[in-house]
């Protein structure tokens, strides 16, 4: 449980307790954390001596809206216009609004969704506190996208002043009561839609950039980079890693077995 959390213009930091000691997420942080813990940076705009790259893409918000969709490749362009005239409706709800029923809601589909894939959600109860910690932060939105006023998209996005990225994304394509399939292309241009939606929602609020959430170029991802790279956006170079900061600290992370425990 998240003891005290912190969002500003300049990052998003999360705590929780680890045996005693504090285990930060921060997100966005332009210089290093001097809190005394575990300190695990995403998408940090600086580097340190064991830093791994990771490639996003990023959407420019201060652009017009206009302009913004100019960017989309022909083919989403065509998918986004044509899903408002299907029976889509779209659902944006941001922090306080986002109660535990609609939480567990999303992570029952978030099971469905995995579920559909050939595997399982790992660990839903921490996945369900990571939730509970960004609400509480006041950097959450969950939104959804229903199609014949079924839920067949979800997102979940983080936000500070700045930035609004990605953190899930989940459709069925065979939707209850759908044997033949017949939802699946009013599914995938309501995903679009929904996209769409958020950054017009989040260009409101005067955010800046929308960051897509990775941008990996293995095989086993390559369809969903391709799916973000028809937003227009530009790949961008940010680092991950994770420093330790004080005695205790040092000591909780060389415990056998802790580091896998925290990692997410």
């Amino acid at each position: 449980m998240s003891k005290c959390s912190v969002v500003n213009d300049d990052m998003i930091k999360i705590k929780k307790d680890i045996h005693n000691t504090q285990l930060y997420t921060v997100w966005f942080a332009e210089k290093p954390v001097t809190d005394a813990g575990i300190i695990q940076y995403k998408e940090a705009r600086f580097k340190n001596d064991r830093s791994d790259d990771f490639i996003t893409l990023e959407s420019d918000l201060t652009e017009s809206e206009e302009d913004i969709k100019a960017h989309f490749s022909k083919g989403c362009k065509y998918k986004v216009n044509r899903a408002y005239r299907e029976d889509i409706t779209f659902h944006i709800f941001e922090n306080d609004a986002i109660t535990d029923e609609m939480l567990n809601s999303f992570l029952d589909f978030f099971e469905e969704f995995w579920a559909s894939k050939g595997t399982g959600l790992s660990d839903r109860d921490s996945l369900f506190d990571e939730m509970i910690r960004y609400r509480n932060t006041q950097a959450l939105t969950l939104a959804f996208a229903t199609v014949n006023s079924v839920p067949a998209v979800y997102h979940t996005h983080i936000f500070d002043d700045r930035v609004a990225r990605l953190l899930h994304s989940a459709s069925l394509y065979r939707l209850k009561g759908d044997e033949e399939g017949n939802t699946k292309n009013i599914i995938g241009m309501a995903n679009r839609a929904l996209h769409f939606e958020e950054i017009k929602y989040f260009k409101l609020k005067g955010i800046s950039v929308y960051d897509w959430g990775g941008a990996g170029t293995g095989e086993d991802v390559a369809s969903i980079t391709e799916f973000k790279e028809s937003f227009g956006g530009k790949h961008v170079v940010y680092s991950e890693f994770e420093t330790v900061n004080g005695m205790k600290a040092h000591m909780i992370n060389g415990l056998s077995g802790l580091k896998h425990k925290i990692k997410g």
